[in-house]
């Protein structure tokens, strides 16, 4: 299992747990108690996880959750009330869409919270891109008009010859196409667009941003290009200024390319924040005292 399906594993879990719960409680609001007697109505996982569906959230990534119960005769206008149970899941993981799009600006921000490594809120910002994406996922797929996927659900609705519910025949075919859809990877190019479009409109972490500096100057210095080199260092130190690291970096880079000022302001800076640091102690030495200046 890759670390890429490990990260999807948690948002998916979240959406099918949102996911299900919203048709129970929706089903419950306009008058169908079936699904609430039968404990559907709970944010609880363990009362909507299907286990082979769970089991293919580790394996594909992709899974599904145990449908929920509703009976049309509960209603009180069987079509539009049915309509509104089954667009109630989709629309529920979209609102974990935008919570989490609420959140990205907040966990983006990987040097801010000093508690915290940047590492471990690179990840936790990764956890949130895969639970939006995961969930949009969701809600884009179960829209899909095939039985007995929500989408399904509009069709009485456009057409009111058609019945709310499906013929056990239908249903079959309808969980045939869907595998052949799902083998052949058919939807794969919908999906693939829907995830890149999401993908563009999320922020990047900091630490993402401040790797891609990082490994920009290391490319510069590499063809001698030392005012590239310093241009990416500085980006990179903008985003964490405290970083010894790229403060020595910087201040070598400058020091090659004939800025010794700006070399022992960078030394000296990084030598505050690691006075034990044989090598920043070494290059102020080499540098030697700044020129006085005659009055």
């Amino acid at each position: 299992m890759s670390w890429t399906t490990l990260l999807f594993v948690p948002g998916l879990l979240l959406g099918i747990t949102v996911h299900e719960f919203a048709h129970a409680w929706a089903a419950s609001l306009l008058g169908d108690r079936f699904a609430q007697r039968s404990g559907r109505v709970s944010l609880n996982p363990l009362q909507h996880l299907s286990p082979l569906g769970t089991l293919c959230m580790f394996l594909l990534p992709f899974g599904w959750g145990r449908p929920v119960p509703v009976n049309l005769y509960s209603y009180r206008r069987p079509r539009r009330d049915y309509l509104l149970v089954s667009l109630a899941g989709p629309a529920s993981n979209l609102l974990v869409v935008a919570l989490c799009a609420a959140l990205m600006p907040f966990t983006r921000r990987s040097f801010d919270f000093t508690p915290l490594s940047p590492d471990v809120m690179a990840v936790l910002h990764l956890l949130v891109m895969f639970t939006a994406l995961s969930n949009l996922i969701l809600a884009a797929f179960n829209l899909i008009p095939i039985p007995p996927l929500d989408g399904s659900k509009l069709w009485p609705c456009l057409f009111q010859k058609l019945k709310p519910a499906f013929t056990p025949k239908i249903a079959m075919f309808s969980w045939i196409l869907l595998i052949v859809l799902l083998t052949t990877r058919a939807l794969d190019p919908a999906i693939g667009a829907t995830v890149k479009g999401a993908v563009r409109l999320m922020p990047p972490s900091d630490a993402s941003r401040y790797a891609a500096h990082a490994r920009a100057a290391n490319a510069a210095i590499q063809a001698g290009d030392f005012a590239a080199a310093e241009r990416e260092l500085t980006h990179a130190l903008a985003l964490n200024p405290r970083s010894v690291e790229y403060l020595f970096a910087r201040g070598m880079v400058r020091a090659a390319a004939g800025n010794a000022a700006g070399a022992r302001e960078d030394l000296t800076l990084a030598a505050q924040y690691a006075p034990d640091d044989a090598r920043i102690a070494q290059a102020l030495k080499t540098l030697g005292d700044p020129p006085s200046s005659t009055p």
